[in-house]
């Protein structure tokens, strides 16, 4: 199976709770919040060149713009790196995707934790995020020693 037919299949799969469609990279910001999200859940992908409805339109893309998905991705703490690969599409077109995978984390972009429900990526809830600390803090704790 080709990339372009592995794209279609991804696409045809619709917005999920580990699939995430941005129509261009301006909406960078936002995707970055998802994949944060997807690092507190089960990982997941971003893809740009994809609109809202899964029409995969593709954008012209140079060095710059994989630089500055990257620059954005840099305000996730702590510091993650994710996959990044390009899938041509057509004359000149790529669609962008970006995956990472999940672990139940303590991720933050711009200090504050997302979480994925559904297709929908929100801020999780500051309970479920002092949860996963402690939690996180005391694995370390007993096995540290």
């Amino acid at each position: 199976m080709s990339h372009i037919e592995e794209l279609v299949e991804l696409v045809s799969q619709g917005e999920s709770e580990i699939l995430e469609f941005k129509k261009t990279t301006g909406q960078r910001s936002e995707a970055a919040k998802t994949v944060c999200a997807f690092l507190n859940c089960s990982g997941g992908r971003v893809l740009f060149g994809v609109s809202d409805k899964g029409e995969i339109t593709g954008q012209y893309v140079t060095t710059r713009t994989i630089e500055s998905i990257t620059h954005e991705l840099r305000r996730i703490e702590p510091p993650v790196f994710p996959e990044i690969e390009t899938v041509d599409i057509d004359q000149g077109k790529v669609v962008v995707v970006v995956r990472v995978d999940g672990n139940q984390g303590t991720y933050c972009f711009d200090g504050r934790p997302y979480i994925r429900h559904g297709p929908t990526t929100q801020v999780m809830p500051r309970g479920e995020y002092e949860r996963r600390v402690l939690e996180k803090f005391h694995v370390h704790r007993r096995f540290g020693k």
